[in-house]
C-alpha cells in the first residue's frame, strides 16, 4: 500500500469520524435527557461511540433518499455531501458550546486490545496492499460508482433491463464516504469501512454487555474479536482459508467461519456493516425500555430498519430481536412497544423494500441468481470453531438467568430468538427448503454471526465474574487464568493473521485489487474514466476486463458470460427483465458506446471508428488492448 493511498485512507477515517461524531452528538444529546428523566446513570464512552456509528448510518440513508428524490443530485454532484456534513458540525458544534471534547478513561485492556486489532486484521493490509477481494465487493464497486455518477440508485451492468434489488444501505455508505474527500473511490472506501468494522463489531459485543454488567465490556470485546478454536493443534503451518469449501481445520481458520472474529479480516462486507448496526440498534432498544420512552422505541425501531437497508438476512435477525426483546423484557404495553418499534422499522426498512416489491409484482417475481449456496457447518463442527468461547458462552447464559429480569432480559430475548433462527437455517438446509430462490434468507451463514456476537457479549460477563471469584482467593491464580485463556483463543487469529498476508501477498484467492492492472494509472482505470452508467461497452475476449471496468465505472457491459450461470449471466433479479435481457443478449444484441480489444493487427472491416481514434492503449494481463469510440 502506497504512501498516498495510506494518507487518503487516513484522511477519509478521520472525516467520516468527524462526522459521525456530529450526527452522534445530535442524537445523544437527545438520549442523555431522556434516560437521566429515569435516573439512569447515563451513557458511558462504548455506548456513545457505537450510537454515533448508528447516526452516522442513518446520515448516510439520508442523503440516500435525498439522492432518490433529486434524481441523483445529492451523490452525483460532488459539492452536496461536503455541504450537509459541515452543516451537521456546525449544528453540533453550537449545541454543545463551549466545545469539550470528552476524554475517555482508556485501561490498559483496551489499549492491548485495540493494539492487537490493528496487528491482526490492519496489519496484513497495509503492509500486503488492498484487502478488497473478488466475490461480492465488485458489485459494490460497481453500484456505488453508479451512485457517484448521478444515478438515482445502482442498477447494475445490465443495458436497457438493469434493476437493482439489492438493498442500497452499504453502497450509501460508501459514496457517503468518497464524497467527504476528495481524489478518493469506492475501492478506498472500502479499505477505511474494514477500519471502522474492527472497531464497531468489538464495541458492539461490549455495549451488549454491559447492559447486564458494566464491566465486562473489555472482556466481550476481546472475546468477540480475538478468541479462535484449536485448529492450531493440527495446522502446523500459518493457514487462511479464504473458501470455505476447502476448509482443513474443521471450521477454524476460515473466513465466513460460525466464529465471525475471522469476518474481521478484509474485506468489510455489508453482512459485517449490519451487524455493529444491529448491537447499536439493540442497545438502544434496551436503553428506551428502560426509559419507557415511546420516541427512543421508535428511535430504536430506525436502527432495526437501518440493519435491513444494509443487509435483508441480518434484517431477519433484527426483527427478531426487537419482537423477542419487546414480548419478554417489557412489563406492560407489549402490544404499543412492538408496534412502535416494528412499525418505525418497516417505514425505514420500506424506504428499500417498497419500490423492490412493487417491481416484483410488475416483473413477475424473483429468479434465483445464487449460483451456489455457502458451507453449512453442522452444529459441532460450528461450535467447537469458538474454542474457548463456547464454555464462557454457556457460562454467561447461567449468569443471565440469575440476574434480576429487568437487567437480563432483553440479552436472554436476543439469544433465544437466535437460537431459534439457527434452528430454522438448520431445518431449511435439511429439508430443502425453497423459500422461492431465497434461501440466502435462512442460510446458517447469516445466523452465525449475530449469536457469536451474543457469545461473547454473554461470555465476557461470565469471564469478569469468573476473574472476580478467583482473584478474591488467589490474585496470582486470577492472573494466570486469565493469562493462559488469552494465549490459547490467541493462537488462532494469529495463524489465520500470517496466512491472509501470505496470500495478500501473493495476489492469491481473489486478492486482486493491489495487482498493477488495477493501478490508477493502469489500462483498466484509465479507460474506466470514459465510461459511467449511461454508457455501453463490448469487450472482446476477456469478461474479466469487461467486468473490471464496470467495477470502476458503473459502466453498461454489452456481452458477458458467467461459466456458473446459464443465461441471465448479469444476474437481473427480476423475472421478465431477465428473460428479456437473455431474448436480446441471444438476438441481435446490445449496441455498444465503446469498444475494448486486443490490439488488432489490421484495422477490422464494418466497424467505423470515430475521428477520436484509439481512446486509451494499455496492458492487461500480460497483453495489449485499446479502447476506441464506436458509432454503431
Amino acid at each position: 500500500m502506497s504512501l498516498q493511498t495510506i494518507l487518503l485512507v487516513l484522511a477519509q477515517v478521520s472525516a467520516t469520524a468527524l462526522v459521525a461524531w456530529a450526527c452522534g452528538a445530535l442524537l445523544l444529546g437527545y438520549l442523555d435527557r431522556r434516560l437521566l428523566a429515569v435516573d439512569e446513570p447515563g451513557l458511558g464512552t462504548p455506548e456513545r461511540a457505537l450510537l454515533a456509528a448508528l447516526a452516522f448510518l442513518a446520515f448516510c440513508c439520508a442523503l440516500m433518499v435525498g439522492n432518490i428524490v433529486t434524481g441523483g443530485a445529492v451523490f452525483g454532484a460532488a459539492s452536496v455531501v461536503p455541504i450537509s456534513a459541515l452543516a451537521v458540525v456546525v449544528l453540533a458544534i453550537a449545541r454543545h458550546r463551549p466545545l469539550k471534547p470528552r476524554i475517555p478513561k482508556v485501561n490498559a485492556a483496551v489499549i492491548a486490545l485495540v493494539l492487537v486489532l490493528g496487528v491482526l486484521f490492519a496489519l496484513p493490509v497495509l503492509v500486503s496492499g488492498s484487502g478488497v477481494r473478488a466475490g461480492d465487493p465488485p458489485w459494490h464497486l460497481g453500484w456505488t460508482e453508479q451512485l457517484l455518477a448521478g444515478e438515482p440508485v445502482p442498477t447494475g451492468p445490465a443495458p436497457e433491463f438493469g434493476r437493482n434489488a439489492y438493498p442500497w444501505g452499504f453502497h450509501s455508505i460508501l459514496a457517503t464516504m468518497v464524497r467527504l474527500v476528495p481524489g478518493t473511490d469506492p475501492l478506498l472506501a472500502h479499505e477505511s469501512a474494514h477500519l471502522f468494522l474492527i472497531g464497531l463489531i468489538p464495541l458492539g459485543a461490549a455495549c451488549l454487555a454491559r447492559l447486564v454488567n458494566r464491566r465486562a465490556g473489555p472482556a466481550a470485546a476481546w472475546l468477540a474479536s480475538a478468541v479462535g478454536g484449536f485448529a492450531w493443534i493440527s495446522s502446523g503451518v500459518s493457514a487462511f482459508v479464504a473458501t470455505p469449501s476447502e476448509a482443513r481445520y474443521g471450521a477454524d481458520l476460515v473466513v465466513a467461519s460460525p466464529n465471525s472474529m475471522y469476518e474481521l479480516f478484509p474485506p468489510a462486507l455489508p453482512r459485517e456493516v449490519a451487524l455493529a448496526t444491529l448491537a447499536a440498534a439493540t442497545v438502544l432498544l434496551a436503553l428506551a425500555i428502560r426509559a419507557d420512552d415511546r420516541r427512543l422505541l421508535a428511535a430504536a425501531g430506525i436502527g432495526t430498519g437501518i440493519v435491513g437497508l444494509i443487509s435483508v438476512p441480518m434484517m431477519f435477525t433484527a426483527a427478531a430481536w426487537s419482537l423477542a426483546v419487546c414480548a419478554f423484557a417489557i412489563k406492560h404495553d407489549r402490544v404499543r412497544a412492538g408496534l412502535i418499534v416494528l412499525g418505525a422499522g418497516a417505514a425505514t426498512f420500506g424506504l428499500w423494500a417498497g419500490p423492490v416489491i412493487r417491481d416484483y409484482i410488475r416483473y413477475d417475481g424473483f429468479v434465483n441468481i445464487t449460483p451456489q449456496l455457502g458451507m453449512e457447518w453442522n452444529l459441532g463442527v460450528a461450535l467447537a470453531s469458538w474454542g474457548v468461547l463456547l464454555p464462557l458462552a454457556i457460562g454467561g447464559v447461567v449468569l443471565l438467568v440469575m440476574q434480576p429480569p429487568v437487567v437480563s432480559r432483553p440479552l436472554v430475548a436476543c439469544v433465544v430468538a437466535s437460537v431459534v433462527l439457527l434452528g430454522l437455517a438448520v431445518a431449511r438446509a435439511r429439508f430443502d427448503w425453497g423459500l422461492f430462490g431465497n434461501e440466502t434468507l435462512l442460510h446458517q451463514g447469516r445466523m452465525w454471526p449475530p449469536l457469536h456476537l451474543l457469545g461473547a457479549a454473554v461470555g465476557g460477563i461470565a469471564l469478569v465474574t469468573a476473574y472476580g471469584w478467583l482473584r478474591r482467593r488467589s490474585a496470582v491464580l486470577a492472573t494466570g487464568a486469565l493469562g493462559l485463556t488469552i494465549v490459547i483463543g490467541g493462537l488462532s487469529p494469529a495463524i489465520a493473521a500470517r496466512g491472509l498476508t501470505s496470500i495478500l501477498e501473493h495476489h492469491a484467492k481473489g486478492f486482486d485489487y493491489a495487482e498493477d492492472d488495477l493501478m490508477r494509472d493502469g489500462f483498466v482505470r484509465r479507460a474506466a474514466e470514459h465510461l459511467g452508467p449511461r454508457t455501453v461497452v463490448r469487450v472482446e475476449g476477456s469478461d474479466e476486463l469487461a467486468f473490471f471496468l464496470f467495477q470502476f465505472s458503473g459502466t453498461k457491459i454489452a456481452q458477458y458470460d458467467d461459466p456458473r450461470l446459464i443465461g441471465n449471466e448479469l444476474r437481473i433479479r427480476f423475472s421478465d427483465l431477465a428473460a428479456a435481457w437473455d431474448r436480446k443478449a441471444m438476438g441481435e444484441g446490445f449496441e455498444a458506446d465503446y469498444l475494448v480489444r486486443p490490439v488488432p493487427k489490421s484495422s477490422r472491416a464494418g466497424e467505423v471508428i470515430l475521428e477520436e481514434g484509439v481512446l486509451e492503449e494499455g496492458v492487461f494481463q500480460g497483453a495489449e488492448w485499446e479502447m476506441v469510440a464506436v458509432d454503431g
